[in-house]
């Protein structure tokens, strides 16, 4: 929609754009100005007679249904010197903490494999209007942003911006994390360590075949949506899990991690490539409903926070004593969400929000046997985020700091290049698959590890 106004019909107030045309006035918060630019009135016999009349463009945010924002335009007409000064005070409005320079990293085969259309098409366009500058940095093999990220001076941009899904922004996690732990002389490796929050905000353009990073963040996985939220410069500190296995740190974590039924459909799937896309529906819908379900055996420790040991506020990272609790038995799957109180949205958040009281905690699950159309009832409730999701008979949920997971195989000397003993050595995270050793890990929980662009 464009909105064809005189320039004295725009009122610049101290934190508001007002706008009257003939028949309504309108209200532009000036935290959702995209930016402004000068124009010409497009060509045509007239002009030539009488010259073009200059005009001001004003792209602002229009906020819609389901979370989804859309660019709109204000067309301003009037003289030169009037929209000139129109457009010098608007932009002395806009927020300073607004990103000028990003590093942008696509990951060009992920999802539909269009993430450099839609950045060409979509994203570049509105990094534009909003004078944003971007460093832009094109994947060219698998784990290639990884080995970008080991180098990659995050000081010389104003955020990150990840084109891709939650497999591309894993990478980038996990090779600025690593880094930043070590450059720091962190003792990562141990799971008690407090961790360093990396500074550099990061933005994601969901293009890839899982997005429920993005999804958390801003509530949809719509490309324009995402890249406003990063143009208006928001950002939120957001707690992150990590996966320790063999003694050593194993990655990080957003969104969930799960062994037993989840890692399993990522295993089978990933296995039956000859179906190209289909595969991320066929493979699930078939284990699902015509296998029967895998049960392992699995001792689950959880660890509990300890009121007594931390402020009440929640800001100390870690205590040295926890309220400790062993589960053990057999079971379909154990997932944990990185849902917490400052990341509601995430998969799973609406569901696991009311075991939630602390910015410290998150939850894990362990899944019992149940019937193949009460675990489908289940998953549904979890994307309807439907609050009685997980209080379900076949699930046992924890409100935990953190957990510890040991997979046993159900033959005494199981050959070690059996299926069962690779299945059990795999975990899901965000995704994708990780390599465990022994069929052993631990999960905590790092509070506000990372800056994201969002809308709070």
């Amino acid at each position: 929609m464009v909105l064809n106004v005189n320039v004295k019909s725009v009122i610049l107030e101290a934190r508001e754009l007002k706008i009257s045309d003939q028949k309504t006035t309108s209200s532009i918060e000036i935290c959702d100005v995209i930016g402004c630019h000068l124009c010409e009135e497009p060509g045509g016999i007239l002009p030539i007679f009488f010259g073009s009349a200059p005009y001001l463009v004003i792209k602002y945010i229009s906020k819609g249904k389901n979370y989804k924002w859309t660019a709109e335009n204000v067309h301003v007409t009037g003289s030169r010197e009037e929209c000139e000064a129109l457009r010098t005070k608007v932009n002395e409005k806009l927020e300073t903490e607004r990103p000028k320079k990003l590093g942008l990293f696509i990951n060009p085969i992920g999802g539909s494999q269009n993430s450099l259309n839609v950045y060409s098409k979509t994203i570049a366009p509105l990094f534009r209007a909003a004078n944003i500058v971007c460093d832009v940095m094109v994947s060219e093999r698998p784990k290639h942003i990884v080995d970008i990220m080991k180098s990659f001076d995050t000081t010389c941009v104003d955020g990150l911006v990840v084109v891709g899904g939650d497999g591309t922004l894993l990478e980038v996690i996990n090779g600025l994390l690593t880094r930043a732990q070590k450059e720091a002389g962190l003792d990562y490796d141990k799971p008690t360590c407090k961790l360093k929050p990396l500074e550099v905000p990061i933005g994601i353009i969901p293009t890839g075949t899982g997005n429920g990073t993005a999804k958390g963040l801003y509530g949809n996985t719509d490309v324009v949506t995402a890249a406003l939220h990063i143009i208006r410069g928001k950002t939120n500190r957001n707690n992150v899990q990590a996966v320790y296995s063999g003694g050593k740190l194993a990655s990080f974590s957003t969104i969930v991690i799960g062994c037993g039924l989840f890692s399993d459909l990522i295993y089978h799937t990933e296995r039956q490539r000859w179906l190209k896309k289909a595969r991320y529906f066929v493979v699930p819908l078939h284990l699902m409903l015509f296998k029967k379900q895998r049960l392992f055996d699995a001792k689950l420790t959880i660890f509990q926070r300890d009121s007594t040991a931390e402020d009440a506020d929640g800001t100390s990272e870690k205590s040295t004593t926890y309220e400790q609790k062993e589960v053990e038995g057999q079971c379909v799957s154990i997932t944990s969400s990185g849902a917490g109180l400052g990341y509601p949205c995430a998969p799973f958040g609406a569901s696991v929000m009311p075991f939630i009281k602390h910015p410290s905690e998150f939850v894990v699950a362990m899944y019992k046997q149940c019937g193949r159309f009460e675990f489908l009832s289940h998953l549904k409730s979890c994307a309807l985020e439907n609050l009685d999701a997980f209080q379900k008979d076949f699930l046992l949920p924890y409100t935990v700091r953190g957990y510890k997971v040991k997979i046993q195989c159900s033959d005494k000397s199981p050959d070690p290049e059996s299926e069962e003993v690779n299945i059990n050595n795999l975990l899901d995270v965000d995704g994708e698959l990780l390599d465990i050793v022994d069929g052993e890990y631990e999960v905590w929980n790092h509070r506000q590890l990372l800056r994201f662009y969002t809308s709070s």
